[in-house]
């Protein structure tokens, strides 16, 4: 859905009218489909246990907030 400059009225269009629009609209290195693929990085052992130590810290606070907001609505 698009906004048209004439009081904010709705031009409803198809996904095929949208996609012709998004390309027509953004230059060649800005879709996704023109930017080179380079694959996933290879990650050092130290760097792949943080990331797992964050998520679990992640985790364990999304607990220990609902526990705490559970109490509060339950004293």
């Amino acid at each position: 859905m698009i906004y048209t400059s004439k009081m904010g009225e709705q031009m409803h269009m198809t996904p095929q009218q949208t996609q012709k629009w998004v390309q027509e609209v953004l230059e060649p290195a800005q879709l996704s489909t023109a930017k080179q693929d380079f694959g996933r990085r290879a990650l050092s052992r130290g760097t792949l246990a943080l990331l797992w130590a964050m998520r679990v810290y992640v985790i364990l606070m999304v607990f220990l907030i609902a526990f705490q907001v559970w109490n509060a609505l339950h004293v």
